[in-house]
């Protein structure tokens, strides 16, 4: 019995199952990353809200402090007196008056902790909470302050130093957040002193706690280069950058923020989200951390839904298999039935399997198929008998090749008792060439032994021409006889210089076989023969299987071309054949083979003969 899943009932089961299950997934995917953008996009945009509240508190309190730094700038009493001092008592006492004056009446007056303007003639007048009053000396405080030129000379209200201790007062080591701005003279742009406002960063705090109560989700606060976390009411300075450490950008979802210069981020670590606004200050931001567990919590009801509805495409796919395989099944099973008495040998037409549907052409296929098979079965017979015939005659007309051998063999005797010495040499050239054709399928032979069969073939070429031509072999290194080389490679190489080369010719001439190894310390054998040459079309047709090299087709199909590819397809395009030649004088042919050291083979020949 077939397991279920090779039957056709079984394929429609599992793959209707296969299919809703794929199908359910799909929808739940889908309807999961929906519903999971519109609760983050939710959270995002809730988060932004509340962030913009703090940051609309905060930037107005700072925009109270940045008025107060403002009129300190441009008041012409205090203008006065950073230019040219107090001369009595008075009159500095009348500075105070004006800056107490404005300081008490500053809508953000409880978070300036001290409000100090300075003169370069080394006098001052602060406005200061009794709490926060020291008797350090201002001017030996500030030339200590390692951000004081350096606020003094930005035209931006910035906070760069971040959070510091009260220089006024390192002990007690209360944070601040310091802003100083220079006063310029009243006729020209030189500085003639500065003011120095000590924030309180309470004005940060606040602001946090009357619109944010949630204690699961992290605040940030950042000024410049340093980062806070908000924790009860303190700020926490963190080892965070935010260009490089805190954010990534994401861009992957499509997220819709109420604001434009909103930043969403996703955090390296956790991939919790972090949505960022910016405060009126430059590069000041305050940031809301999104737990990503809020997310989870919040789907796993939507999750415990898609659930239920894939199992009901499931259970739905499930009975719909069971419907197709209904009106699929009882047809199949009658064709079966039909198709095992075919097999058994009943070949009788059966038209109870001939529907009015696709199961029907089928079943007249079926039908017509055991017709054509007794059919088939009467001509095989017939063609069986044939068949014996034409081995009986085969077998009549073969040839032993042994007794092509022999027969060799008695006329080389022949030869020799009759005093014909050419007729002997050149009959048993012909059989070892022969012999060496039908030995197999042996593809790489010694170099030695490729010289052998060239020279076998040789000896029945110069009894051909009458012993115009010649050849002379030169190996530098006996060793080299010894190295691999691809059976019939030189012969076709030859072969080719006789009947395009010297032929030509009309004349005598002598083919050179040079052995040697060459620079690269790869094995070279440069084959020249003194005939007409040949020019550069010549040369491209013989390496591209466009010539046919073989007049008397005795290696057929084994030309150059097919010595150049049976090399390179062997050893890489680095070896192979290339031909130089010149009109009239010589062509040379050129095989690069590696060298590889074989040994020699049982049935290694004679040796080399020249001629």
């Amino acid at each position: 019995m077939k397991p279920i899943i090779k039957t056709i009932k079984g394929r429609i089961i599992v793959s209707t199952l296969l299919f809703s299950f794929v199908l359910s997934i799909f929808i739940a995917g889908i309807s999961y990353r929906v519903y999971h953008n519109y609760l983050r996009n939710n959270l995002i945009q809730s988060s932004e809200l509340s962030l913009q509240i703090i940051a609309d508190s905060i930037n107005s309190d700072l925009k109270n402090i940045y008025s107060l730094a403002e009129w300190c700038q441009t008041n012409n009493t205090i203008g006065e007196f950073s230019l040219y001092g107090a001369k009595s008592a008075t009159q500095k006492l009348k500075v105070y008056d004006d800056l107490n004056e404005h300081y008490n009446s500053n809508g953000s007056s409880e978070y300036i902790q001290r409000v100090l303007v300075a003169s370069n003639l080394k006098q001052f007048v602060q406005v200061v909470l009794i709490s926060h009053s020291s008797g350090s000396d201002v001017f030996e405080v500030v030339n200590n302050l390692d951000y004081f030129d350096a606020a003094l000379a930005n035209n931006e209200y910035n906070f760069d130093m971040g959070f510091v201790y009260d220089p006024f007062r390192i002990q007690s080591k209360l944070n601040i957040l310091p802003l100083i701005r220079p006063i310029y003279s009243l006729y020209d742009s030189n500085v003639t002193g500065w003011v120095f406002i000590s924030i309180s960063p309470n004005l940060f705090s606040d602001a946090i706690n009357t619109y944010y109560h949630s204690s699961d989700e992290a605040i940030y606060l950042t000024l410049a280069d340093n980062t806070y976390l908000y924790n009860d009411g303190t700020f926490l300075s963190v080892d965070y950058d935010y260009k490089d450490d805190f954010f990534i950008q994401d861009d992957n979802g499509k997220l819709t923020t109420l604001y434009d210069n909103t930043i969403i981020s996703v955090g390296q670590e956790d991939n919790n989200y972090f949505v960022t606004r910016p405060l009126i200050s430059p590069n000041c931001y305050l940031t809301k951390e999104i737990n990503v567990q809020e997310l989870v919590s919040q789907a796993n009801f939507f999750i415990v839904i898609l659930v239920i509805i894939s199992l009901v495409i499931v259970l739905a796919g499930f009975f719909m298999s069971l419907l197709l395989n209904k009106m699929v099944n009882t047809p199949i099973i009658k064709m079966q039935d039909t198709m095992s008495k075919i097999s058994n040998g009943d070949f009788s037409r059966d038209h109870s399997i001939e529907w009015d549907n696709e199961f029907g052409d089928i079943g007249k296929g079926i039908n017509k198929l055991s017709a054509s098979i007794q059919t088939l079965m009467d001509n095989r017979l017939e063609m069986e008998n044939q068949k014996r015939d034409y081995e009986y005659q085969m077998l009549q007309s073969q040839i032993n090749p042994h007794f092509l051998y022999n027969t060799l063999a008695s006329i080389k005797w022949m030869a020799t008792i009759q005093n014909a010495p050419g007729i002997a040499e050149m009959t048993t050239a012909l059989s070892r060439l022969l012999k060496n054709i039908s030995k197999g399928t042996q593809r790489f032979v010694t170099l030695s032994q490729e010289l052998s069969l060239l020279m076998d073939y040789f000896t029945i070429m110069k009894y051909r021409y009458g012993g115009t031509i010649g050849i002379d072999v030169r190996t530098d290194n006996d060793t080299l006889l010894s190295c691999q080389i691809i059976k019939f490679t030189l012969q076709p190489i030859v072969e080719n210089a006789i009947f395009h080369g010297i032929e030509p010719k009309g004349a005598t001439g002598t083919i050179t076989i040079h052995i040697f190894e060459n620079e690269s310390n790869d094995l070279q054998i440069d084959i020249t023969d003194d005939g007409v040459g040949m020019d550069e079309n010549m040369i491209q047709s013989l390496l591209s299987e466009k010539h046919d090299n073989s007049k008397t087709k005795f290696f057929k199909k084994i030309g150059i071309s097919n010595v150049n590819n049976r090399i390179r397809l062997e050893y890489g395009n680095r070896y192979g054949v290339s031909i130089k030649s010149e009109i009239g004088k010589y062509t040379t042919v050129t095989i690069l083979l590696p060298y590889l050291q074989i040994s020699e083979l049982s049935d290694q020949s004679d040796g080399i003969r020249k001629g």
